[in-house]
C-alpha cells in the first residue's frame, strides 16, 4: 500500500469512527450535521460501452451528472482480469461526451 493510500485509509478510518459517534449519541449527531458545509447532488450513471472479447477486458464510462440533469463530469474506465483504471475525461473532450450522452439519459417526455 502506497504512503497515500496509507494516508487516506487512515483519514476513512477516522471519518468512520466520527460517523460512529454521532450515530451513538444524539448531541453529537446534531453537532456533526449542523457543521457539514454543504452538500453537492450528482448523480453517477455508468455506461457500459461494447467489447469485442468482454472475457479480457470491459470498458465504459462513468457519467456524473447535476440536479438539473446535465453532465458535469465524467470518467472511462478499463477493467481487465487484474486490474482496474479510471481516468478523468480531460475538459478538452468533455464536450464530446456532452454531446453524445447529454440526451441518453434524459427523463422529460416530449
Amino acid at each position: 500500500m502506497s504512503n497515500d493510500e496509507q494516508k487516506i485509509l487512515k483519514e476513512l478510518n477516522s471519518r468512520m469512527e466520527e460517523f460512529r459517534t454521532a450515530l451513538k449519541d444524539e448531541k453529537k449527531n446534531q453537532k456533526f450535521l449542523e457543521n457539514i458545509p454543504g452538500s453537492d447532488v450528482l448523480i453517477r450513471f455508468e455506461v457500459f460501452l461494447p467489447s469485442p472479447n468482454p472475457e479480457e477486458y470491459v470498458d465504459g464510462l462513468f457519467l456524473y451528472m447535476n440536479d438539473e440533469g446535465e453532465i458535469v463530469t465524467a470518467e472511462y474506465y478499463f477493467r481487465d482480469i487484474s486490474d482496474v483504471e479510471v481516468m478523468t475525461i480531460p475538459e478538452e473532450d468533455l464536450p464530446v461526451v456532452k454531446d453524445l450522452f447529454g440526451d441518453f439519459f434524459n427523463m422529460d417526455e416530449d
